[in-house]
Order: C-alpha cells, then structure tokens, then sequence
C-alpha cells in the first residue's frame, strides 16, 4: 500500500506484488524502498508546487477541455463584441478545432490516446511534428508538401493549447518549460523573405479568376470511354461542359480588395457597407486580431488618392448588393467566406499568391510610391517595424503612375469591372 499524490486529492492505493513479480522476499524488499521512494517524491513535488499533482491526466481529455474552453470564448464574442482579450473569434476556433483535432486523431491512430499528461514528453511532440512535416497535402488537384508556414502554424496553435493546460492547477506536465515548450516554439524563418509581385503576376491571378467566374463557362472534361466489346476498346474523350459550380464569394473582389487595401483576410470578409464611406472615399476596418478600428482612405490622404478606381467598383458593386450587408457576396452561406479551392485554382501553375503576401505587397508598393511604411502600416493595422523589416521588399518592376492600383496593373482590369455586361458584350462585338 502507498500514497498516490498524482491523484486529486491524494489517495492510498494497493497493488499486488505478485502482479509486480516480486515473488521472493529480496524482490518485495526492493519493491518496498522503489514505492517508499516514490512516495516521498511525489510528495515533495506536491509540496513545493503547494498541493497534489494533475499527472494522471488523460492527454486527450485535457485537449478536449481546451476545446470547450475555445467554444466559450467564441460564444462571449457573440455576447459581448468589446471583449476582445478575454473572447476568440470564429475563425480562430476553427483553426484551433483543426489542429487540435488533427493532433488528437495521430495520438489515436498511434494508440498513445491513453497517455496521461505525466506520461507526455518532447518524444511525443517530436514523433507527431515529424509525421505531420512528412505528410502531402492538397492544394485544388495538386498533391504538394506542407511548407514551413502551414507547419509553423501548426506549432504556434498547439503551443496555445499546451500553455492552457499547463496553466491548470493541479499542474499536469512534469517540466513544460524546458521539455516541451521549445518543441511547440515556430522556426523563425517560418514565413521568408517579403515579397513584392510583379504587376503581371497579379494580372494573371485577376485574368484567372475573372475568367473562372464568367457566366456560362466552360471547362474541357477528360474521361476514359471503357465502352466496347469485352471493354477492350477504351480511349480518352476529352469535352467541354458548363461549369455549374461558382464559390459562393468570388475570389477576384476577394483578391482586389485585399491587393490596394493590405488589410487582413478576415478584416475584408467581415467588411459591412456600413463602414464604407464611399461619398470621402474610405472604408473602416474593424480589426479582429487587435480590436482596433482603423481608416484607409483610399482617395483624400495627405500622402495621395491610393486606389480612387477601387471607390468607383464599390459604389457599383453596392448598386447590385440589395439588402447584403457584407461588402463581398455570399450566396447562401450566412456570411462571407475564403473560397480557398478557387484561390488555388487562380494562381494555376504561377507562383503561389497568399492573402498574407498580398499585405507584404501592398506595403511595397505603397513605399515605392513614396508612402513612408509607418504611414502603411498605420493603414494596414500593425507597428512600423513590421512593415519596413518584415513586410517591406524591394520593388524593381511597376507601372507608371501615381496611385497603387496603376502601379499594380489594375487599371484595365478595374475599368473592365465597372463596364455593363450590355456595354462588354457591344465592345467585344465590334
């Protein structure tokens, strides 16, 4: 019989030394000191932390009280919107669900979802972001490797839930600051350089996007006709049908918005006409990240009109938006959202184009405009050091002119949106 000061409170226990193969009267004896032993470590880690320990702990149970708590805090968003440090957003909780989600189903499939926390240890972690690293994903149809941000962000979200259970009381890690906490900590170079897109390249993002979104197109369809006698005669037909499919929000006002306004991708989907002043030119950002509400004057700054064709396409996109409150459409979905399969489909075989990057290049060209990037970064809701050392790149390849949008190459694509599909329709005629 021993004292167990994992349990909460601390219990006596009793097992049989039989079953711990302590058969002769040597093998109990150092049964006996190995259990004293244990006791009175137990027990000196439960008086010095100032009460019993949590090590008995199922993992998975306190990855699933994380959960809860994540559902709280969403819930007293809703609630109270101004409590912003003590609440988490929607978007935040579903990338929380997904990797603790994904942690919780590898400790399954590995039959490690028995582990305690007094049992989990840098091996675990290690084994998991390993097999994590290793495994394809998918970007549309293309089979890719994970890069170092998707596996930096899968670090960063597991840590919050690690810091959470580590914060319970009794404690239930051994030692989380010097096993496990370097192991959830990101790589620094996790998201590389900055970077400054050619107008070309956003051009051809924008083109494929317009294109994919233009009613009554078509897509050439491969298929095998197995057709035949015995099914030896098989050959490929290739044809063309109506895409029928269209994301519910449309992934080129998407992109446009998040170009000339280097806002977050999360600030342009929750963007109400409400908050655009479309008569001063300006829109209002309501922050989720920090909570703060912010202006970017897209005409009228001190600095000069930064995107004044961008005003004109929102007062007419606000003509055809009805009752909507939100900026971008949604169709049936209740509100707007990332329609990560077309934005994939957009970038098509060019170089990647993130909604993240795309603030990195508005802080660019904002400076090769002569706009100070604190003046940027005012616009775009963070410290002037992040944009001129993380966010600003050198920009050698840009239109002539004097705003961002004919900087980036928008010009013709911006005048093209404006146009009645009766006018597109007379022009391309003659």
């Amino acid at each position: 019989m021993f004292r167990d000061y994992t349990r909460t409170p601390p219990v006596e226990r009793r097992l049989s030394c039989v079953a711990l193969d302590a058969i002769t009267p040597e093998g109990r004896t150092e049964l006996v000191k190995k259990y004293v032993a244990k006791e009175k470590m137990e027990s000196g880690e439960s008086v010095k932390r100032g009460g019993p320990v949590g090590f008995d702990k199922p993992l998975v149970g306190e990855l699933d009280r994380f959960l809860l708590r994540c559902q709280g805090r969403v819930a007293l968003r809703e609630t109270n919107p101004m409590a912003r440090k003590q609440s988490l957003s929607a978007r935040g909780n579903a990338l929380y669900e997904l990797t603790v989600g994904r942690f919780r189903a590898w400790l399954v499939k590995h039959k490690k979802d028995r582990i305690t926390t007094g049992e989990t240890d840098g091996s675990l972690l290690e084994a998991y972001f390993e097999d994590f690293a290793a495994e394809d994903s998918r970007r549309g149809n293309e089979t890719i490797k994970r890069s170092s941000a998707t596996i930096g962000m899968e670090h960063r979200n597991l840590r919050v839930c690690f810091r959470f259970i580590d914060g319970l009381r009794p404690q239930r890690f051994r030692d989380f600051q010097r096993e496990l906490a370097p192991l959830l900590k990101p790589s620094g170079n996790e998201a590389g350089d900055p970077k400054a897109f050619k107008p070309g390249e956003l051009a051809a993002f924008m083109k494929s996007a317009l294109e994919r979104e233009a009613p009554g197109r078509k897509a050439s369809v491969k298929r095998v006709n197995r057709h035949g006698k015995n099914g030896e005669h098989k050959r490929n037909e290739t044809f063309r049908q109506t895409v029928m499919q269209l994301p519910a929000t449309p992934v080129s006002r998407l992109f446009l918005l998040l170009a000339l306004t280097g806002a977050r991708l999360g600030e342009i989907l929750n963007l109400k006409w409400e908050d655009c002043d479309l008569q001063r030119g300006r829109i209002t950002i309501r922050a989720q990240k920090t909570g703060r509400i912010r202006i970017v004057p897209l005409v009228g700054a001190p600095e000069g009109d930064i995107s004044p064709g961008l005003v004109k396409l929102l007062a007419h996109w606000k003509q055809d938006a009805g009752t909507r409150h939100y900026v971008l459409p949604h169709a049936d979905l209740p509100a707007p959202a990332f329609p990560k399969s077309g934005w994939q489909l957009a970038n098509g075989n060019a170089e990647r184009i993130g909604p993240q990057m795309l603030r990195q290049n508005f802080t660019s060209y904002a400076a090769s405009l002569g706009i100070p990037p604190a003046v940027a970064a005012l616009w775009q809701g963070h410290a002037a050091a992040v944009a001129e050392h993380y966010y600003r790149a050198q920009v050698l390849d840009r239109h002539q002119g004097k705003n961002l949008e004919q900087a980036m190459g928008f010009g013709s694509i911006l005048n093209g949106m404006l146009e009645t599909p009766e006018k597109r329709s007379h022009r391309s005629v003659t």
